[in-house]
């Protein structure tokens, strides 16, 4: 239950509407109880003033008959508001923890975010999420409900008589204690499984839909079905075995009721022959207990999906617990030309197991000192650390052992708006926004004006994609989903035009001509140096063109530089 406990916390946010709802539901059902039992009541004192004409006459049939239209009226009303209100609010938490969990999401690193496949992380935002609202709706509210019911029931009850007080106590006390225990140990196991395995049918579904062509080509289409179709069997077992557990808590439910129904009756036929209650009341006591069952009907599906909002609750957990990267506060120099320094620099990954294990260690004992200005290529074999360089300078991983200084400052002493505002980035994989050129471009300088959008998209070779259209539509071309679709060559241009048009002091660039063919690698890549001219340039590369434009070239291996 730990797991549920920070955020049975943020319930506090809506506080105020979740305890009317509340409120409603243990109003909801204490006009039941009632009803039922001011019926059973009325009806057996009616017939018993029927049997003589003079207790006929002296009966009050108004009375009691206004209490029942007035229960009946006010449990409709109750049970209206109550899932008005209960539900807004739940989904009002829901909506504002989907936006807290998104915060949660964005300071941390590609790197970090990349354990994690995208649609896992979508079906963690939206499906786990969801799963949160059982915690109030089907779990918190019902059970609070339950016992404040079970305990007025006995209170009322025993006004009448302590036996029977004391019974109905140990009737529904008996059940409100054992249905949670039951069925949380029954559900346990396919409620993770369920959720588990949806999880697992979302992200195969993406695969399937994602590779269709390419599994069509290659032939494997039919195998990539057969095992998204295997796992959806599998979740429709789990699905089943939860559907029969509810019908056999449904089951046990209308038995616990139909047993403590005759259990009460025999308790209060004694006191009546012993002449503590009268009949009508007898009656009332066994419809008042039947009708306090529908308090402690949630019970069983509420904890036989508690395993399900547990392994929901934690998978939302592990993904929070990722320790942000933290910034200083150090504002961008003026005097800063470009200049790094990277001293005595190791590092490793973390272990796979998630162990305390030391992982496998990639950098060891890097010095480099990267003057002002100048052009520096990185070459090596895959694996041998130069990538890991890069994501430390950038700060996409940290934890490494030495330091790395940018005009004398260390890396982690810079805002984050500072240290990306020195930097220029290239990476191997370009990410495109579902958004138009314009503003997938204005995203490196947001202040660019589209002539001097226009001038890099020609000078790139992105004007291509303008097609039939004009010069002046190219700019609001919708790109990424639902647009134009851009090939790998023309997510390297669009990399190099944000390049062009950001200017930093510092330029690195990671494999920047993969996806380019010979002549645009050189007509490109003499453009950007010679737009950095002046400026610092770390280039990764496992080519050997271009390497006469460098000033210096490193080789590394093995995480060393040799």
């Amino acid at each position: 239950m730990s797991e549920l406990l920070p955020y049975l916390k943020l319930y506090r946010k809506h506080w105020g509407a979740l305890s009317v709802g509340m409120l409603l539901a243990l109003a909801t059902l204490l006009f039941s109880l009632g009803l039922l039992a001011l019926s059973g009541w009325f009806i057996t004192a009616t017939a018993l003033a029927g049997l003589t004409a003079a207790t006929a006459q002296t009966f009050d049939f108004f009375s009691p008959g206004a209490g029942v239209r007035g229960f009946s009226i006010g449990r409709t009303a109750s049970r209206y508001f109550e899932r008005l209100v209960s539900h807004d609010a739940t989904f009002k938490l829901l909506a504002w923890l989907r936006s807290w969990f998104f915060e949660k999401l964005l300071p941390l690193s590609l790197t970090q975010l990349k354990r994690y496949r995208k649609a896992e992380l979508l079906n963690r935002l939206v499906a786990d999420v969801d799963a949160l609202d059982q915690l109030y709706l089907r779990l918190f509210s019902p059970v609070i409900a339950a016992i404040l019911v079970v305990a007025l029931l006995s209170l009322g009850l025993g006004f009448f008589s302590p036996v029977l007080g004391w019974g109905t106590l140990a009737l529904m006390g008996f059940w409100l204690l054992v249905l949670p225990v039951i069925f949380y140990r029954l559900g346990y196991k396919s409620g993770r499984a369920q959720c588990e395995l949806l999880g697992e049918l979302r992200q195969k579904a993406l695969d399937y839909l994602q590779g269709m062509a390419e599994s069509r080509i290659y032939g494997s289409e039919a195998r990539m079905r057969e095992r998204t179709e295997t796992t959806e069997s599998r979740l429709h077992g789990a699905q089943q075995k939860m559907s029969r557990l509810e019908g056999v808590g449904g089951a046990l439910m209308v038995i616990g009721a139909g047993l403590s129904a005759v259990i009460m009756l025999y308790l209060a036929a004694g006191e009546y022959q012993q002449g503590v209650i009268s009949g009508p009341v007898m009656v009332m006591s066994v419809f008042a207990v039947l009708a306090g069952f529908e308090a402690l009907m949630p019970l069983p599906g509420a904890f036989q999906f508690l395993g399900h909002t547990q392994l929901a609750a934690s998978r939302l957990t592990e993904v929070l617990e990722e320790e942000a990267i933290q910034f200083g506060e150090q504002a961008i120099p003026e005097s800063f030309k470009g200049h790094i320094s990277i001293q005595d620099v190791s590092f490793q990954y973390p272990s796979l197991s998630g162990s305390d294990a030391a992982g496998v260690k990639i950098l060891e004992g890097i010095s480099l000192d990267i003057p002002a200005g100048q052009h520096l290529a990185l070459l090596g074999k895959t694996g041998c650390g130069k990538s890991t360089l890069i994501r430390l300078i950038t700060r996409q991983l940290t934890g490494l052992e030495g330091r790395i200084e940018m005009g004398g400052i260390s890396i982690a002493s810079y805002t984050e708006s500072a240290l990306y505002g020195l930097l220029a980035v290239i990476p191997q994989q370009t990410h495109v926004f579902s958004a138009s050129l314009r503003e997938n471009l204005k995203m490196a300088r947001p202040e660019a004006q589209d002539d001097e959008l226009l001038e890099i998209i020609k000078q790139v070779g992105l004007d291509s994609l303008a097609a039939a259209e004009g010069d002046e539509s190219i700019l609001s071309l919708w790109l990424g989903q639902g647009g134009v679709a851009l090939s790998g060559g023309e997510q390297r241009r669009l990399a190099i035009a944000r390049a062009l048009l950001k200017n930093a002091e510092v330029l690195i660039m990671d494999e920047a001509s993969e996806g380019l063919d010979p002549v645009s690698e050189e007509l490109l890549m003499n453009r950007i140096l010679d737009a950095y001219r002046e400026k610092t340039v770390i280039m990764i590369t496992h080519k050997k063109a271009m390497l006469d434009r460098m000033d210096r070239v490193i080789r590394m291996d093995g995480g060393r530089v040799i």
